[in-house]
Formats: C-alpha cells, structure tokens, sequence
C-alpha cells in the first residue's frame, strides 16, 4: 500500500447508503467554525465531506484534487475526503490548538453507515472528551484554558467576575473586580492566563457593553461561545465545590464564596466541562483567588508589539518571539511554565529574587539538574 492510499484511505459505500448519507450530511444545520468528522471501520480512518473536505483538503492536503464527489459529480455532489487515523489526530490537533475550531466526531449508529450521532465533540478550552484519542503518544505543550465572564453594569462602575478552570491540573481559580468600560483588566487577566475560550452571557440590556467584551476577547485570539444565562445561576455552587474541592475547610467557610459574580461565572464553567459527571474528579480539585495586583499589566497590542509569544505569521521559525529564543526547555511542562512568566511579569522585588536564586540554585548544580 502506498502512502497516499494509507494517508488516504477509500470510502467504498453502495449507491442506497451513500444516497443517504448525503441527506443526512445535508441535512445538518450550519454551524461556523465547526468541523464535523465521520468515523469510519470503527477508527481506522475519518471522513469529512461539504465545506469540510473542502478545507481539510486545501489546509492538510494542499490540494483539492484528493475530493471525491458523493450522489453526483463536481457541480451536483457532496465534497468528500477521507484520512488516516494518524493524519486525523494531527488535523484535529491543529484544528482546536492552532486553528481555534470546534469539532464534532460523529459515529455510525448500530453499525449503519446512513445513520449517525455525536459520539464526542471538543473546543479549544474543553479537550476532555478528545483527550486520549489526540494526545495518547504526544505531550500536550499548551493546556487548553477555559473561562466563563459575568459582569454587571451599574450607575458609577463594572464589576466583572470570572472563573477558569484547569482540569487537568485539577486546579480552579476566581477573580472579581472593577473595570472600565473597554474591560482593561479582563484583557490583562486574559493575557496572563493564556484563556484558550471563554464562556458569556447571550446579548441583553447590556448589548453595547457585551459587543465590546467580545471584541476584546476575539482580539486576544479566544474563542467566545454563548451559554444560557440559567447556568450562570450560582444557587448550587456549594454543593458542587463541596463534590469537587479536596476535603480540607468547610466549603461554607470559603472567602471565594463573597465573590458573587466570579461564582456565576464557576457554576457556567462547571457545567460547560462537565465535571460532576466524572466521579474522579471529586475531592481532587483545588480553588483560588487570582490577584491582578501581583503582575503586570499587559494587553494584546503589547504582547504582539513586544513579540512576547509566537504568532501563526511565524511560519516554521521559533526565534521571531521572545518565548522562541529563551525555550530550550526539555519538557512540555518546562514550555508551559516558561510562557507563563512571560505572560505574567512579576511586580514584586521580593517575588523576583525568590524566582531568581531557583534559577541560580539550578544553574549552579549541574548534578542536581542531572538527576531531574
């Protein structure tokens, strides 16, 4: 077998299956910046067809001439292309990570090639369903971040409240302060900690104020996703902590509970990364308040300015950002924990010298850096 045909593999369907495969690939609702894939032979290789195929095949393939056409030919049938497991897993990879698409994976229902559902979909703060199947044999650099925004405006200020979650380091933070009107210190919070999507309210009375807290962060490269203004709703928040917070002090007891805003905004973020539906991930997570006071301040505009991190411009060069040239870091969480103090610059002298006499420690013993 070549490698174009395993890269490639053929999507044999008999005339009755593939006709309604087609209805039912039409029949899907538009949704943008979606990608729908189709598994196939339980895995061994994925298919993606319509606007879909048209893009894998110009963004994975450089070419359009690996389309086939289902139910007609080039003007009248469904844009189709298959590709390997492997090539799948990479696509997807760049598609959530790089790309910032969603993604839906769809598998045939009781075995039939016409009929499908949703067997697991993923966005670039939520992998954990796509989780295994894409990062198994590879480390994942960049942890995927979500936050969830609430805010409200009254006659004199704008509080925002918000609250990220890390699942895989089990680890939950809240914040919540007063901003100005084109929402500075959420764009510095944003910057500080590599927000991958965040989670609004729908549009309402304050429909000016939401199109500039979308503004701010699409320009920070985040992906905005709408959730019902019900699951901001922090009536719960106490039983939920006491489920997924590690047994320590009375969850009643908590200061973060003061924070009314920033638990909206935890109970969305709660529910978005379905974390009571896993019984391991009670008792193993820990809460914080993040403080904006203890860094500085950065906004898109000074990041890029300052070419702090690497851009899609780059191309497959690693030293046009100030993070390219500093990582010779041998481990993924090495990477990781190298941006974040670019992103997060200390303000404290004392904080900085604690920081720089670590370094100094490890610089020094070269045995110790040896058996680490």
């Amino acid at each position: 077998m070549s490698k174009e045909t395993a890269d490639r593999p053929d999507l044999e369907l008999d005339k009755p299956t593939e006709q309604g495969f087609c209805r039912f690939v039409n029949s899907l609702p538009q949704q943008e910046n979606t990608i729908r894939v189709f598994e196939r032979s339980n895995g061994d290789y994925y298919s993606v067809h319509g606007a879909d195929a048209e893009y894998v095949a110009n963004v994975v393939y450089k070419t359009t001439t690996v389309l086939k056409y289902l139910g007609g030919n080039a003007s009248t049938g469904l844009p189709s292309c298959t590709m390997s497991r492997m090539v799948t897993e990479n696509f997807l990879r760049d598609a959530l990570l790089k790309y910032q698409l969603r993604v839906e994976i769809y598998a045939p229902l009781d075995g039939k090639q016409s009929t499908w559902k949703v067997s697991c979909t993923a966005s670039p703060g939520n992998l954990q369903q796509v989780e295994e199947m894409l990062f198994a044999n590879t480390e994942m650099v960049s942890v995927p971040l979500v936050m969830a925004v609430s805010f409200r405006v009254s006659v004199d200020q704008m509080r925002v409240g918000v609250a990220f979650i890390d699942p895989a380091q089990r680890t939950i933070g809240v914040s919540e302060f007063v901003d100005n009107d084109v929402f500075s210190n959420l764009e510095s919070l944003v910057i500080q900690l590599g927000v991958r999507e965040c989670l609004v309210e729908p549009e309402s009375a304050q429909k000016l104020e939401q199109k500039k807290l979308v503004g701010v962060l699409q320009r920070c490269g985040v992906v905005v996703t709408e959730c019902s203004r019900s699951h901001f709703s922090d009536s719960d928040i106490v039983q939920d902590l006491g489920r997924l917070l590690a047994p320590s002090a009375p969850v009643a007891s908590l200061p973060e509970l003061d924070l009314k805003r920033a638990m909206g905004a935890l109970a969305v973020a709660i529910w978005y990364l379905n974390l009571l539906a896993d019984e391991s991930n009670f008792g193993g997570f820990a809460i914080t308040t993040h403080s904006l006071s203890q860094f500085m301040k950065l906004d898109a505009s000074a990041v890029q300015a300052l070419n702090l991190l690497p851009s899609a411009t780059d191309g497959a060069s690693k030293t046009m950002s100030l993070l390219g040239l500093l990582n010779h870091c041998k481990t993924s969480q090495g990477q990781r924990l190298l941006a974040q103090w670019l992103k997060q610059p200390l303000l404290s002298a004392e904080a900085i010298e604690d920081r720089l006499d670590l370094v100094e420690l490890f610089f020094n013993d070269i045995e110790m850096r040896a058996v680490l």
